[in-house]
This record gives structure tokens, sequence and C-alpha cells, in this order.
């Protein structure tokens, strides 16, 4: 593979070449808002997450959203899910306008919902500002505010393979290392295009490297965003020092060779094709990063073709992704695994973490079998294990998990009380959240979906009621009773 250090000998040319090609970028015309009749557009409140209207591109807040549901869409019907992250100087209408994304007509007959959350130009990351971090929050609000949001307005099959997440340019550095962030959630990632290695420009990390106008129209602070170049929270972002953390998750990464080319549609908006941003930084890091994946064991198909970074190679390359097929089987539950991070709070496969302190160094979370380790992270950290225990680790230190359940499963049904002898249609939802428990009322069974919700057909033949309870996998059995109101005119059946 050829490295970015013999394409990029005089830094001056590189600087000159990103920073037009960057304003290409974000200056894309943005066309009409025509929809897709099962396109919508809905809210994401940033409740969690510092996320102030100033880094809203041109829109007051809550920040928005743009859904594509596929044909035929059934509200009672499970499916997968796709969350698809913009590109720097985009927003969240990017992905799915004439021109530009298109996403109705590139995932035609795609059988999943697409969730096209705002990024505007954030980086998905927790900005450093000199260690205060925060302020804006993209990384918290994507993994606290959007993910729990779409699980409760959407039924989502409950089974890692068929949570996908995806992005190009910005949103292919978010992709890479917000996947990496939530491993137990998404199956599998689809990097497009992206900014997956900044470190290969000597004494610059991702955020220096690129020069972009910020959503409100000042320029960014590089140093605000990740911090020094060299310094532990730059390199905590940085999709090739993390590789590890996608040993389970298989990844899919696409990139143009810098030679124009077409996907057969309209495309007014490319980037001046003689500004070679695909040939000297992203086909290069795509290279680095391809190496790092490889080197960790990581399942991923790689594929360079003709093209730049405009929209043409965007679309074709996730029409790619889609043919890859980004629902395949992936390993639900691995006994054995490795996270680095730098983030104040998190999940990984189930455990729940919180610092006392904001970490002051990279840190590694390692499972072996019944045992969690956490590395030095300057504070010590609050775990929460997927059985519901709950430990105090200081760091370095760990636990042995235990064998039993520390908590009982929490099961509510609505509505409680139901008109004896007629089925009605009951939502159940089961705490702590585990897609697929078993939910059973008598013969009746379901499974809950990622959210922890299930739906059940039941009736009730008197006021005695009837029980619905759950199987959680390593808790005991827990349930409720729903209650009758009145006389039966009927035996259930």
């Amino acid at each position: 593979m050829r490295t970015l250090g013999r394409s990029l000998r005089d830094a001056r040319r590189t600087a000159t070449v990103v920073a037009a090609a960057l304003a290409g970028l974000t200056g894309l015309a943005a066309p009409g808002t025509a929809r897709a009749a099962a396109l919508t557009e809905v809210t994401f409140p940033a409740r969690s997450a510092a996320l102030a209207d100033t880094w809203l591109p041109g829109y007051a807040g809550p920040p928005r959203a743009r859904v594509l549901l596929p044909d035929g869409y059934d509200p009672a019907r499970q499916y997968p899910l796709l969350v698809l992250l913009a590109g720097l100087g985009n927003n969240y209408r990017f992905w799915s306008q004439p021109g530009l994304g298109q996403i109705a007509k590139t995932a035609a007959g795609f059988d999943g919902i697409v969730v096209m959350p705002e990024g505007a130009s954030g980086w998905y990351a927790d900005w450093w500002n000199g260690g205060r971090r925060g302020d804006p929050s993209w990384e918290s609000y994507l993994l606290d505010d959007v993910i729990p949001e779409v699980l409760q307005r959407y039924r989502i099959r409950p089974e890692r393979r068929w949570h996908a997440l995806a992005g190009v340019s910005m949103g292919g550095l978010g992709t890479a290392y917000l996947g990496g962030r939530l491993p137990g959630f998404f199956g599998s990632i689809a990097v497009i295009s992206g900014l997956v290695d900044g470190h290969l420009i000597a004494g610059q990390g991702a955020a220096q490297s690129l020069i972009a106008q910020g959503a409100a129209g000042a320029p960014i602070d590089p140093e605000a965003v990740m911090g020094p170049p060299d310094g532990f929270y730059s390199l905590g972002h940085d999709p090739v020092r993390l590789a590890a953390n996608l040993a389970h998750t298989r990844v899919f990464m696409a990139t143009g060779d810098g030679r124009p080319s077409s996907d057969g549609e309209p495309n007014p908006n490319n980037l001046v094709p003689d500004l070679p941003f695909e040939a000297v930084l992203i086909r290069p890091a795509s290279d680095h990063y391809a190496a790092a994946l490889t080197a960790a064991g990581v399942d991923l198909t790689y594929q360079v073709q003709e093209g730049i970074h405009d929209w043409a190679n965007f679309r074709r390359e996730l029409r790619d992704a889609i043919a890859w097929d980004m629902f395949a089987p992936a390993e639900e539950a691995p006994s054995a695994w490795v996270n680095d991070t730098v983030a104040t709070h998190g999940e990984l496969w189930g455990f729940r973490y919180r610092f006392d302190a904001p970490p002051d160094r990279i840190v590694r979370f390692r499972r072996t079998g019944s045992r969690l380790a956490v590395s030095t992270a300057g504070a010590a950290v609050t775990v929460t294990t997927p059985s519901g225990c709950v430990r105090r680790v200081p760091t370095p230190g760990g636990f042995d998990l235990p064998a039993r359940a520390c908590t009982r499963p929490v099961v509510a049904v609505r509505p409680r009380v139901l008109a004896a002898g007629r089925t009605v249609r009951v939502r159940v939802t089961v705490t702590p959240v585990r897609a697929g428990t078993v939910v059973r009322a008598g013969r009746r069974s379901a499974r809950t979906d990622a959210a922890g919700i299930a739906f059940l057909d039941l009736c009730v033949p008197g006021a005695r009621g009837a029980a619905v309870r759950a199987s959680v996998p390593g808790f005991p059995a827990a349930g409720v009773t729903v209650r009758g109101r009145g006389r039966a005119a009927a035996a259930c059946r």
C-alpha cells in the first residue's frame, strides 16, 4: 500500500490542497428539500449533552434528523437499523437531498430504517476545550441521546447483527470511532471515504490537518476539538490507535483513488476534480487504517476504486456497502475483548462505566473470561455489570464477575388492567434491557427488541388476572400480574 509519507513530501503543498478541497466541500450547494414518500424529519433533543443552538448549522434547536422508512413500513414490525453520518460542513439533510446523497434512490429496496442525524462540523467528538470536555458534545449526543431515542421511536430488531453504522468523510471518522465506543450494539460499520488517520501528517492530529468553518461561521480552533495533536485525547480519538476496539465488528471501507468518475446520476455539486483530496489524504489514510484493522484481526472488506471526494463516489460506495450486507451475522457476546477509551462514561458489551473524574490518559478495559480489568486512568471507575452488579474500581484494578445477578428484573405492562375476556395487545417493557428476552403469558410468547420492549396479544379471563413473566439471561425470573375488569362475555381462547 502507498503511504502518506511518500505522497506528502511537501507539507506546504499538502496544507494548501487540503484547505482548498475542504473549502469546496463546505461550499456545496444545498438543493431543494424534496422528500421521498417514506422520508420523514424528526427532532432528537440533546438531553444529556452540551449542544447549544449556536452549533447547529443555520436553524434553532433541538437538533434534527431525517429518517428513511422502508417501502411498506409497518410500525408493528421490527426492522434493521442503519445510522448514517454526514460529512464536514454538511447537515442532517445532505444524505437525503437531490444531487447529493439522494438516499431514497441510493438505498432503494433497503429493508431497514435509515436514520441520518445532525453532526454539523462537530467531528462526532466531545470537544477537548482545554480539558473541559464538551460544548459541543457531539459524541455524547449520538451515543446517549440519538441511539436511545431511535430505539424508543422505532421497533428495531434486537440482535447486534441488525445494527449498522456508516458515514462519509468526517462521518467516516465518526463511524470508525463511535463503532468502537458502542461495540456491543453495532455489529457492522461502513467507512465511506473517511478521514480515518490524521496522524500520518507529522505533527498534526485529525482536526489539525483540516481547515474548516464552524457551524456558526467562525473558524474552528483545531486544538479545541481534539487537544494537542500528540496528546492522549487526540490519540484517543484516532481510529488507527483504536483498531482493536473493532476486533469483533465487521468493517467495510471504501475510498476513491483520486480519478474523477460518475455513478450515472446527476451530480451538480462535485468538487473541482484537480484537487486531489482523495489521493493525497483519504486514500493513504484508508490504507494505513486497513493495515491497522488487519493487524488487529478485524473482519475487514476494503475496496479502492476510481473516484474523488464527491457525491458520485459517496453514493457508489454506500451502494457497495449495502450490497456487502450490513446485516450479516456478527458475534453477539464475546467473552474476551479489549477496549481503549478516553471517554468519561460509556457502555462496552453490556458493561456500563463512569469515571469519578475524566481520564488523564488512554484507558484500557479488558475482559478475559470471568474477569474485567481496567488500566490506570487517574481516577476510580464505577462499573455496572450486565447482571446489574455495581463495582467501584480503583485504577489500575479489576474484579471477578459475580456468579449471580445482583438485581431482579422489572417487568412493566401497559395497559395494566384489561376488559375480561377480550384480547388486547399489550406493551411489555423489561429492565435491564436485554435484546431478545423471552416474555410469556400462558402459551403466548414474544421477544423484546433492542429497547427491551415486546408486544403480546393478551386475554384476561377474569378479575384474578394473568401473569406476564420475563426470562432475562443471567437473572432470576420476574413478572407482573395484569388484572381483569368486569365479567368475561366469553372465555379466552
